[in-house]
């Protein structure tokens, strides 16, 4: 019985890796130092690397703070090497 919750837990797992929303998208600027660089001033505040920032990233193509699950019609994911 435990084997069909570790596929199941497996399968969600994977589902959730490769959601369209911005945690996998191309736009999504992963490093958080882009935001000092696109927001001048903000780490002044201690705001820029805290958590009122958290796991929140640039969208470079809407030019505005995403997270991780927002989504968009124009979600293109992060190329596989």
């Amino acid at each position: 019985m435990s084997e069909a919750v570790r596929i199941a837990g497996t399968a969600q797992a994977r589902f959730d890796a490769c959601a369209p929303r911005c945690a996998n998208c191309r736009y999504r600027a992963e490093d958080r130092h882009s935001l000092e660089q696109s927001i001048p001033g903000l780490a002044v505040f201690s705001s820029g690397f805290g958590a009122s920032v958290a796991d929140s990233r640039l969208c470079r193509l809407h030019d505005q703070l995403v997270s991780p699950d927002d989504t968009c019609a124009q979600y293109d994911p992060i190329p596989r090497h």
